[in-house]
């Protein structure tokens, strides 16, 4: 009998699933269906694994950056871990293991998903917090599948649980159409829009899903549709809500001190500002170490406040272009909060007064400082060591508002509606004057306000200029506008599930 390894995660069993304990505790099937305290812990063990590096975590970050022009792979020369140098030029096969890690991790948030949803669909908790529970479920399941749709195109749709007597049942083994796919993704984000309580009101917490973050999501995947008006419906239903607006300071937004402040509409907690009942031990897959600026033979220890920090920040993955470098406007105040530059000839000082030395003694000229952690500013790693270069509790932004006021201006656009105004408040933060709310306008806003924030390389693939733009970096029309589907899934199904056209 052939299993493919999704549904070896996704679980099954001869009429209830595998999933006796759910991801979070030492849970029972019977506690959560009577105890609203058990079922928030349920809910809780899907959003953890969102931290996973292949989630959201560093390998998410290559596919959706370093694939782009926004990033090139950083690091030494003879670096190439995570694929990295094989995505930055795009030599990748469907034996390229980044992919079946992607791949594996989304379907292990979808199993919990399901799991969670179908202990929860038969609880007999308050209806409301039933509801709500629900609601913030399927708003993950929905984002991992847009992920996923993104990364790959069509995939097997996993709706429930499966049985083990569906095992080898073609509806799990062979890729759903990539419509098919998004019309499942709108049915659960729109579940979430109905069910989910608007930031600020009883149930909601930071990390949570709310009724704003399902809008969002939902009108950027209609955007991805081209489904302009409601893309402009739901964005406009964001705006109006009154409930988010832009952070006066955009480089403090990707602090510590910017965790769930008035912009952020959906993003993985951490540390402090954990609320997801996440363990210490697995709440950074080392986000920021991986992208951390990396020291060419050692570094002096550096010292703030009487606080020592030994040696380098990281291994410097995912470096920022010189492309990407270039787009700023001179006077564009996200530059320097996007970019860590390194001094040619004399040291280089961060916000908190972490000191690089100049460019002989590091290994590249750039480095992303939305991923930067504070070892002296903001919180040490879980055990407590100052350096702990590996579990930096660095919160993760998904969804900020100025992308919903993009999508807006975008929409807008599209529909006859007023663009320029979401548009120019997007550069007024920034510093700029407004400029004609243009399609080329509004991408060049888009990658410079979320320039390193993994969503460049799915942008020029829907904008339809991927083809051109990363020509350079050996992108290939017609192929590589999905990634491959990983060989050992294909193998695992016996050849139901299908490579990717050109691989």
């Amino acid at each position: 009998m052939i299993i493919s390894s999704l549904l070896i995660i996704a679980g099954m069993g001869c009429g209830k699933s595998f999933l006796e304990v759910p991801p979070q505790g030492k849970l029972t099937r019977e506690q959560v269906l009577v105890d609203p305290d058990a079922a928030q812990k349920l809910a809780a063990g899907v959003y953890n694994i969102l931290y996973d590096q292949g989630l959201l975590g560093v390998k998410w970050v290559v596919l959706g950056s370093v694939a782009s022009d926004d990033a090139d792979k950083g690091s030494t020369p003879t670096d190439n871990g995570f694929n990295t140098g094989d995505v930055d030029e795009f030599k990748f096969t469907s034996n390229t293991v980044i992919f079946n890690d992607v791949w594996g991790a989304y379907y292990t948030g979808i199993a919990r998903a399901n799991g969670a949803l179908a202990i929860l669909n038969e609880s007999t908790i308050d209806e409301d917090l039933k509801k709500r529970l629900i609601g913030e479920v399927r708003f993950l399941r929905g984002f991992f599948y847009f992920n996923l749709v993104r990364a790959f195109g069509g995939v097997p749709k996993l709706d429930r649980v499966p049985q083990l007597s569906e095992a080898n049942s073609d509806q799990f083994q062979v890729k759903a159409t990539p419509e098919e796919i998004y019309n499942f993704i709108k049915e659960d984000l729109q579940i979430a829009v109905d069910n989910l309580p608007v930031k600020g009101t009883a149930g909601t917490q930071a990390g949570r899903a709310t009724k704003g973050a399902a809008q969002a999501l939902l009108a950027k995947v209609f955007m991805y549709l081209k489904d302009w008006q409601k893309a402009y419906d739901l964005s406009s239903a964001v705006i109006q809500s009154n409930k988010y607006d832009l952070a006066a300071d955009y480089a403090v937004m990707f602090r510590e001190a910017g965790a769930n402040n008035i912009e952020s509409i959906f993003e993985v907690q951490t540390g402090p500002s954990r609320a997801t009942d996440g363990k210490c031990d697995a709440v950074s897959a080392n986000f920021s170490n991986f992208q951390g600026p990396r020291a060419k033979g050692g570094w002096p220890n550096n010292v703030v406040d009487g606080k020592v920090y030994s040696g380098d920040l990281g291994f410097g993955l995912n470096t920022p272009s010189a492309d990407l470098a270039n787009a700023y406007e001179s006077d564009d105040k996200r530059k320097n909060g996007t970019i860590i530059f390194i001094n040619p000839t004399n040291p280089t000082i961060l916000w908190d007064g972490f000191t690089i030395p100049a460019q002989n003694l590091v290994e590249n000229q750039r480095y992303n400082y939305k991923a930067y952690h504070s070892p002296f500013k903001e919180t040490i790693a879980c055990n407590g060591s100052i350096n702990d270069k590996d579990n930096k509790p660095k919160n993760i932004r998904v969804i900020r508002f100025a992308e919903v006021l993009l999508i807006n201006a975008e929409a807008a656009m599209h529909v006859g509606q007023d663009a320029l105004t979401p548009l120019t408040r997007i550069r007024t933060r920034a510093g700029l004057s407004a400029v004609p709310a243009t399609e080329d306008n509004i991408w060049k806003e888009r990658r410079t306000e979320l320039g390193m924030e993994s969503d460049r390389f799915f942008d020029l693939v829907r904008q339809g200029r991927a083809s051109g733009l990363l020509a350079s970096k050996g992108f290939t029309t017609g192929k590589n506008e999905v990634f491959p589907i990983p060989q050992s899934q294909i193998d695992l199904s016996g050849g139901k599930l299908k490579q990717n056209p050109n691989y």
